[in-house]
């Protein structure tokens, strides 16, 4: 019964692969899962991911990109997997990359070098028509590959599975975007004092960035193509405002977001340390309706994305009291401790969440401590991204919650709607750029009928008992 069971799934997982035109694209962060495809004897789906995610305005780090195929059965990875890529900027769709790579581990592994030099060059062990990529030797690609930020189209065509080519009929071939963010800072003047206004672009680099203080509005631009053949294969558009706390004439304000004259809902973090956090998460359709109203505006910029932040008023006086100061914490049930590194392995993160066991609308409490992996002594003041991605690997936008330092974040039972895996991801954190997944479970709730029918049942066996005893005058006390 099991093994037909389980030939059903990996019929239907063809079989989705099979009616599906377009494959799942990233959502504006540096990691992808492609649809399941059939290759060789297996049904299998492709995980990338970019190690780290974000970059500092001006800096040249080294960045890896990882590659994973992944058993749909069994969500293993599949050992000894040769691959052509081909890597490309989406944007401007010129081809960084073209060549092939194999690894007899089930991961992928090339490290990227950004150089300012164009032309690439390769260096590291290759055996027939593959460098070898599984990190025994050293494997280094220089130029202008991941050189900028922004968003990075990966093509890979499955030529060897298991060690061993796979005939032409039997490859496949994935494609997928991952995002290269980059963090930058500006310095602007108001009445005489100089503050500090951060950007993190997920899309482009921004090619302008001005801020006006006669209407206290803050405009960043950056390439872009409004066409709808371009914009359809966008998932999300996401760019964000770090808003000094310091300068409280700015953050004091509330705020309309604007993307290129088109008034677009964004969402205002002002809980983070220090900053006020203004979020742009434009997902396809919202995009290709704003694409509608600009190619209809005469004299348009159709060549760029124009990012506007507007003051509306000032916000009103208040503290608002979150869950965390209303709990006392030693009273949960936590969980045992989860442990990961960080992405380069630079910062050891250890995750508890309470309840232990994580129901459907459960309020879910997660308490992390950073430390230093070498020595195990912890960080303080460890600043970090946090968000989470749901059942479908969606990311679940009002979970973002940025450059934030509290030890315990506190999600209430509307991010929990489904049962199964969640994810809980940690980004650029303690400002490396690095990220940290903990993957979490969730379960049904124990249905109401169920438990009403237990507890009734519970109360007429108690009657039944003491109708029997009393009927034998027997004495229970």
């Amino acid at each position: 019964m099991k093994r037909f069971l389980v030939m059903i799934t990996v019929a239907l997982l063809l079989l989705l692969s099979t009616l599906t035109v377009e494959d799942v694209y990233s959502h504006g962060l540096g990691r992808g899962e492609s649809i399941v495809k059939s290759v060789g004897n297996k049904i299998a789906k492709l995980y990338v991911e970019l190690v780290p995610e974000m970059k500092r305005y001006g800096s040249m780090n080294e960045q890896s990109l990882v590659l994973e195929l992944k058993d749909a059965e069994s969500n293993e990875g599949i050992k000894g997997v040769g691959y052509e890529l081909r890597v490309s900027r989406f944007a401007t769709n010129e081809l960084l990359l073209h060549d092939r790579f194999y690894s007899s581990t089930d991961k992928v592994t090339i490290n990227f070098q950004p150089t300012m030099d164009d032309t690439i060059s390769i260096e590291g062990k290759r055996h027939d028509q593959f460098y070898i990529a599984d990190g025994s030797e050293p494997l280094i690609i220089k130029g202008k590959a991941f050189r900028d930020a922004g968003l990075y189209r990966i093509e890979a065509t499955v030529l060897a599975i298991g060690g061993k080519t796979l005939d032409e009929s039997d490859r496949a071939s994935y494609e997928l975007l991952i995002t290269l963010s980059e963090a930058r800072e500006f310095k602007v003047v108001y009445e005489g004092k100089e503050y500090s206004i951060e950007t993190i672009s997920y899309f482009d680099a921004l090619s302008d960035f001005n801020f006006d203080p006669a209407s206290m509005s803050i405009r960043a631009v950056m390439p872009f193509n409004w066409d709808r053949e371009f914009v359809k294969d966008i998932p999300l558009f996401h760019f964000e405002f770090y808003i000094s706390k310091e300068f409280h004439a700015l953050a004091n304000k509330e705020f309309k977001g604007m993307l290129n004259g088109v008034e677009e809902p964004i969402t205002v973090d002002r809980a983070a340390e220090g900053f006020v956090v203004v979020h742009y998460m434009t997902p396809k359709n919202r995009l290709l309706s704003i694409a509608d109203k600009v190619l209809a505006m005469p004299d348009a910029m159709r060549d760029s994305m124009i990012v506007e932040l507007v003051p509306v008023g000032d916000v009103k006086d208040g503290v608002s009291t979150t869950q965390q100061d209303q709990v006392d914490l030693s009273t949960l049930d936590w969980s045992p401790i989860l442990t990961a590194t960080s992405s380069k392995g630079s910062i050891l993160v250890e995750m508890q969440f309470a309840p232990n066991t994580i129901n459907v609308n459960d309020t879910v409490y997660f308490k992390f401590v950073f430390k230093d992996p070498k020595t195990g002594e912890e960080l303080k003041n460890v600043r970090y991204d946090v968000m989470i991605y749901d059942v479908n690997d969606e990311h679940v936008d009002r979970s973002h919650r940025s450059k934030t330092m509290r030890t315990i974040q506190v999600y209430d039972g509307s991010f929990f709607k489904e049962e199964g895996k969640y994810t809980l991801l940690l980004t650029d954190v303690n400002d490396t750029g690095e990220s940290v997944r903990f993957s979490i479970t969730v379960v049904p709730e124990f249905p109401v009928g169920i438990a009403m029918a237990i507890v009734s049942l519970s109360l007429l066996i108690t009657v039944l008992i003491g109708r029997r005893v009393a009927a034998k005058g027997i004495s229970i006390i």
